[in-house]
């Protein structure tokens, strides 16, 4: 009788795994933000992070790979995986559909504390996608992706029976969304500006309120 063999995994070996690609990651970002995505190479990356240049290719076969799990990262809420993140967020917010004016601050705070982590990575990929056609590409991706999040809280208001300001379509309503929580708005005001995130997150939600309820916005304080 044969016995299947399950393959030994050892807890210290994956601890390291996980500290090698911490340090692989925390490199990458610092370094294409700071020196931009073209001029950082997989080599300045290695050197960064301490570890020889097949490591960082366990992490991302390429450069343009390794950008994105960088973005992957950095998105992440809480240390959990996106689509879990992004699940936490839709639930936030239906917790408090009923409340247009809470729905929206609470959208506020979260985009607010996303972009804290993700402003810089995201405007070192805007940069390379002027001279990059496949940086080009994945920005156009993310673009789309975020339009569609912005999307997806309009619904979440009409689903509740809430009353878009007069003359806002969802459509346009979407697009004022968007523009919002940009990731260089938040590093205007809180990077350029000294906002504090907190200011930050607080001003945005009520410019959502103003936008897009308008008077009704003044229903919950």
């Amino acid at each position: 009788m044969d016995i299947e063999k399950r393959p030994y995994r050892s807890p210290r070996r994956q601890e390291q795994a996980r500290a090698t690609r911490r340090a692989v990651l925390d490199a990458a970002a610092e370094l294409f933000a700071s020196r931009g995505y073209a001029a950082t190479s997989r080599e300045d990356v290695a050197r960064a992070a301490g570890v020889a240049v097949p490591t960082v290719a366990t992490v991302a076969a390429t450069k343009r790979a390794l950008l994105e799990a960088v973005l992957d990262d950095a998105g992440r809420r809480d240390g959990q995986p996106l689509p879990l993140a992004l699940r936490s967020w839709l639930q936030d917010l239906r917790a408090v559909q009923h409340d247009p004016a809470a729905l929206l601050r609470a959208h506020a705070r979260s985009s607010s504390a996303v972009s804290a982590h993700t402003a810089a990575v995201t405007e070192a990929v805007r940069r390379a996608a002027g001279a990059d056609a496949s940086i080009a590409e994945l920005w156009a991706d993310l673009t789309v992706q975020r339009r569609r999040g912005q999307a997806t809280v309009v619904e979440l208001l009409a689903q509740a029976g809430s009353s878009l300001r007069p003359g806002l379509s969802p459509a346009e309503a979407a697009d004022v969304l968007w523009v919002l929580t940009d990731d260089a708005l938040h590093t205007a005001l809180v990077g350029d500006r000294g906002w504090t995130q907190e200011r930050f997150a607080g001003w945005l939600g009520e410019a959502m309120c103003a936008l897009l309820l308008g008077d009704s916005a003044t229903r919950q304080q």
